[in-house]
């Protein structure tokens, strides 16, 4: 499986504040993605990280501070929509941690 990686900076934020807010939309992004039911989700508060399980993509973001990190293998049916990735990553960011 292709990695696919991606690291956001976030001046002004704790990993615990981050953690926080990722951890509570996660579940309304799997749910509009239609990707409930067919997800694995677990979360370990401890590392602030959530792992992702899923037949096309298996993934860890991590929350630190000032910044969170996504680290991912995509299937290569998945590899295509990196720049979706990217996007719904940037606008999710815009919305909830405006400049």
């Amino acid at each position: 499986m292709p990695a696919y990686s991606k690291t956001v900076k976030i001046p002004g934020r704790s990993a615990q504040d981050l953690y926080e807010k990722l951890s509570k939309d996660i579940d309304q992004m799997v749910e509009k993605w239609g990707l409930a039911g067919k997800m694995e989700l677990s979360r370990d508060p401890g590392k602030r990280q959530l792992h992702l399980k899923h037949s096309m993509v298996s993934a860890t973001l991590s929350c630190a501070e000032e910044c969170m990190v996504l680290d991912a293998k995509l299937s290569l049916l998945a590899t295509p929509f990196r720049s979706k990735i990217d996007e719904q990553i940037d606008r999710w960011i815009s919305r909830n941690f405006p400049a």
